[in-house]
């Protein structure tokens, strides 16, 4: 026998794939600047110099053997470091390298949502989402729910959200900057999520844990501001991918961050190199840990 829950997965096709693949398609024949792609993310701007340069100095500077060795379990010691300082500097956050984990890209959000659910367990997000968070949470053995759209702000529909934040909720997940809304969570839509996790938590007697989906937190406009999210809530699990900020989508590199005012911080980091020995992930590349951690 096969698996049946991935084969099953065959029919209902990844629609960003399904749109890409029509561009690429469409370009041959028009020509690809006839073609404007918002299916996959890729960028439309180069990587900057400086993250060009910082690869040339590793690659003529460091010893090989760093660059392309496998990276200890939880990550390159300097480069979770430098992380922490840099978000410290950025967010007044207190970060030591024991509240990061260096990690390929989106598998930021897989180990986050392994590390505080169980199978069984609901995880809400809210509409509009990114679709892939169904894969992300469903193949976990957790049920992800949708809440549905505040659509006249795009910021939560807080009644939705807590009629739905029952008991078996073990976990929220927020993306902002959104895809696909491209809108950002004020402080103040923010600072009520936090009250109504902290009000369930205590009403159900056990953690409720927010996974921050933030791969467009420096990509904001129009003289707006994306508060950092972990400040508003201790159990904060923030899921950063350089792939946007840096225009590096196939290099697949970021990294997680606990917030360190969460119980449980440097324990959940600790069980994410327990999580990549079952799902195959097993130490993101040495070479773009270190590069990405000159041009923080």
């Amino acid at each position: 026998m096969i698996a049946e829950q991935y084969r099953k997965m065959l029919d209902a096709k990844s629609v960003i794939r399904q749109l890409s693949e029509k561009a690429t398609k469409r370009a041959q024949i028009i020509g690809a600047e006839n073609v404007f792609d918002y299916s996959l993310g890729n960028p439309s701007v180069p990587a900057p110099a400086e993250f060009k340069q910082a690869l040339l100095d590793l690659i003529e500077k460091e010893d090989p053997m760093t660059l392309h060795g496998y990276s200890p379990t939880l990550g390159i010691p300097s480069v979770k470091t430098a992380i922490a300082e840099s978000l410290n500097c950025r967010f007044d956050m207190n970060y030591g390298p024991e509240h990061i984990f260096p990690v390929s890209a989106a598998a930021a959000i897989a180990h986050a949502l392994r590390a505080v659910t169980v199978p069984g367990d609901e995880v809400l997000t809210f509409a509009p989402f990114f679709p892939e968070y169904h894969p992300y949470v469903d193949l976990t053995g957790a049920v992800l729910k949708v809440v549905p759209a505040d659509t006249k702000s795009f910021q939560i529909n807080f009644e939705a959200f807590e009629e739905m934040l029952g008991p078996r909720v073990a976990a929220v997940l927020v993306n902002t900057p959104n895809n696909p809304s491209g809108a950002v969570y004020s402080a103040e839509t923010l600072t009520k999520l936090a009250e109504v996790l902290t009000r369930k938590a205590e009403q159900y007697g056990h953690d409720i844990f927010l996974i921050s989906d933030e791969p467009y937190r420096e990509i904001v406009f129009d003289g707006k501001q994306q508060p950092y999210v972990s400040k508003f809530y201790a159990n904060t699990i923030s899921c950063y991918s350089f792939s946007k900020a840096l225009s590096l989508p196939g290099e697949r590199i970021g990294y997680l961050a606990v917030n360190p005012a969460c119980p449980y911080a440097a324990e959940i980091v600790n069980m994410c190199g327990q999580i990549s020995r079952g799902i195959g992930h097993n130490c993101p590349t040495s070479l773009m840990q270190l590069a990405v951690s000159k041009v923080l």
